[in-house]
């Protein structure tokens, strides 16, 4: 009986030193660069936008547009590069 344990035993160490020597080879091989990186289509998202349809140009012009509609829409006579409030404080400054 107890030889059948040894036995056991000795095999199951066998296949413990291979899976390590396996690994181990498998981490310490020389691998270029290249052959590592996975395919830029494989995983482009300018693929994805494409396949699907979700263009982002034109969901944010979509988007514009459906504000617009709602009345959503900036003040044209608004100039957008100036705060509301600039001259208010030009005025001040020159008062000092």
């Amino acid at each position: 009986m107890s030889s059948w344990l040894f036995w056991i035993g000795v095999l199951a160490t066998l296949i413990v030193a291979a899976a390590l020597i396996e690994a181990y080879v498998k981490r310490n091989r020389k691998r270029n660069l290249a052959d590592m990186r996975p395919d830029p289509d494989k995983i482009s998202k300018v693929g994805g936008i494409e396949r699907y349809g979700l263009d982002p140009l034109a969901l944010a012009q979509a988007e514009h547009r459906r504000l617009e509609e709602e009345g959503w829409s900036s003040d044209p006579s608004q100039n957008e590069t100036t705060a509301p409030d600039a001259g208010e404080e030009d005025k001040q400054d020159e008062r000092r």
